[in-house]
């Protein structure tokens, strides 16, 4: 059977926080990789939102929320979201240049309904999708001017990574990606043939754009990456600057190239060889299906060290999934997105076209204090009716009242631990002391507001 170690650590980095029900329903199963499994049994039908905010922007807010309810309270496996934000910062578009919310909706739903697909068939699907063609300007990549944005960050950020091809293979690329286009002022996609180069090319070693379908030229140069039957592996060509993957078939060296980026943002630490490799050949494997991938490295003995269990700062969108199980509290009664920027990561707004960064990124002075702020917030939004209303502080995990903080007056470690039970929240040992030393020096209506300390245990901000 699973020690409670492991499946602590697996859920935090699975479903954002080791909830205590689902603690005790996975160290049940007879192995780890039940456990796994059970983990990866997401929903086929996670849903959707419908919005109805009056504006693209506050609509795009009222997708974030719903998304970080998902997170939070609603999903049974939220695998499914945080594997959708994984996507999210890879293929990743932004609100501010694509502008409408209706795009935006339908890329971060394609995420959250085919994360744990295929990687073949979600990086053809998201490619031609409106807010990735408006992303990265294939919107305005025509046969007469072709434009190359999408067509190198395909190679450079989203399948094989910087140096694993030529200038040639991208101007090959952006040809063949020509001619997908939409409707500025509606954003809906049409296919332009017109527009459109038809002509045969060599792309990493092979040709493509031999077949009469040409809306699905493009497409081809995905098949080329990851490898095809009838188009053949592609090759890394011998003048890219990656000398080391010279001569390596691509769809090894993309394999590699995702599973690094996988390994960083479940594990945190400097992927190991062997992890990698494992992974790799599961992806090969499995034609690249995503599960199966992904049940391969939380499997591996790797990502269950104290190095990597104690190696990974939460994200801000962690950090905030991880306020909003603790309280209770649902994001459109808190409005998380007032403090994510100042964190440092904002949902539908990536930085630039490589996402957002991992670890220690979020560790600065300025990061740290708005998590503070943040967590200050939650607690006053908790105890919005303790003076004044229903005379209750309510969290996660039921609600202590007015008589009930009077009541443990002269027991503050007994306050402590029925805090800590209701924002359904166990840190160490050594921050439990500490959270008792204060509330021995308190009075009970000041042990009250302690909630925003356990916010910011240490434990709390490190998945």
């Amino acid at each position: 059977m699973p020690t409670q170690s492991e499946i602590e650590h697996l859920l935090r980095r699975t479903e954002f926080v080791a909830r205590p029900d689902r603690v005790a329903e996975l160290i049940q199963k007879p192995t780890l990789a039940a456990a796994v499994d059970d983990v990866l049994a997401v929903p086929g039908n996670p849903g959707t939102v419908n919005a109805t905010n009056p504006t693209e922007w506050t609509r795009g807010e009222q997708l974030t929320y719903f998304w970080f309810d998902r997170m939070a309270h609603d999903s049974p496996r939220p695998l499914q979201e945080k594997m959708a934000f994984f996507w999210h910062g890879h293929f990743c578009s932004s609100m501010k240049k694509v502008e409408l919310y209706e795009p935006m909706r339908e890329q971060i739903d394609t995420f959250r309904f085919d994360g744990l697909g295929n990687l073949r068939a979600l990086a053809s699907k998201v490619s031609t999708q409106v807010a990735m063609l408006r992303y990265l300007d294939n919107n305005q990549n025509f046969n007469s001017s072709p434009n190359e944005n999408f067509a190198r960050e395909l190679m450079e950020l989203f399948l094989l990574g910087v140096g694993n091809y030529t200038e040639a293979d991208v101007q090959a690329g952006a040809r063949a990606w020509t001619g997908h286009t939409d409707v500025w002022a509606t954003g809906q996609y049409i296919w332009r043939g017109d527009l459109h180069d038809g002509s045969q090319k060599q792309f990493l070693g092979r040709t493509i754009n031999a077949i009469p379908d040409q809306t699905r030229h493009g497409v081809e140069t995905i098949d080329v990456i990851l490898g095809s039957p009838t188009l053949g592996n592609g090759i890394v060509p011998m003048g890219a600057t990656n000398v080391t993957n010279r001569g390596r078939e691509t769809r090894l060296v993309a394999a590699e190239f995702i599973s690094r980026k996988m390994w960083k943002f479940f594990a945190g630490t400097t992927p190991p060889t062997a992890a990698i490799d494992a992974m790799r050949d599961a992806a090969i494997a499995n034609d690249f299906n995503i599960t199966p991938w992904l049940r391969t490295m939380l499997l591996r003995p790797e990502f269950y060290t104290t190095e990597v269990k104690q190696g990974l700062v939460r994200s801000p969108v962690d950090l905030m999934v991880a306020y909003l199980y603790a309280t209770g509290l649902r994001s459109t009664g808190i409005a998380p997105l007032w403090w994510l920027e100042g964190m440092g990561q904002r949902p539908l707004v990536p930085p630039d076209v490589s996402g957002w960064k991992h670890n220690a990124y979020f560790v600065n002075a300025s990061a740290m204090g708005q998590r503070a702020l943040a967590a200050r917030f939650f607690m006053w939004s908790t105890m919005l009716g303790f003076w004044a209303g229903d005379g209750l502080i309510h969290l996660g995990g039921g609600t202590i009242s007015r008589a009930e903080a009077e009541a443990y007056d002269g027991q503050p470690e007994q306050f402590v631990d029925l805090l800590l039970a209701r924002m359904r929240f166990t840190p160490t040992q050594t921050s439990r002391d500490v959270l008792y030393a204060h509330a021995r020096a308190s009075r009970w209506w000041e042990r009250i507001s302690m909630v925003s300390l356990v916010l910011m245990l240490p434990e709390m901000n490190v998945a």
